[in-house]
């Protein structure tokens, strides 16, 4: 599971402490996660696999698909983005991913900007 692990938050591009924060726990503690000298509780596993949409099969034993597919959005969102090619696809996730990791003032930025082009976009 420590491989997984460290695995998911260098995929997410994050930090140990980063990455502990969103779960509650110290950038230490994932760090021992991450070596092997400490577990994650249940309820750790469940806060990640809901975070970050994470299969938990594959986060604790490491088979199946990392990611869990039965949650993903029935809508126009997922229709968009089943429309768009991989190259776009893995801009906007990097864009997300960034997005998450702002801090507010940056995120307020961030917003007022998408604002005015989808603003632009309805005239």
């Amino acid at each position: 599971m420590s491989q997984q692990l460290k695995n998911l938050r260098k995929e997410l591009k994050l930090t140990q402490s980063e990455f502990g924060e969103k779960i509650g726990v110290t950038g230490a503690a994932i760090s021992d996660i991450e070596k092997g000298r400490r577990k994650l509780i249940d309820r750790n596993i469940s806060l990640i696999c809901e975070k970050f949409h994470v299969n938990e099969e594959w986060l604790r034993y490491g088979t199946g698909d990392k990611y869990k597919f039965d949650d993903l959005p029935t809508d126009e969102l997922a229709t968009a983005l089943a429309t768009i090619e991989k190259e776009q696809y893995e801009k906007i996730k990097s864009l997300l991913i960034t997005y998450s990791k702002l801090d507010t003032n940056n995120k307020k930025v961030v917003n007022d900007f998408l604002e005015l082009i989808l603003n632009e976009q309805k005239k």
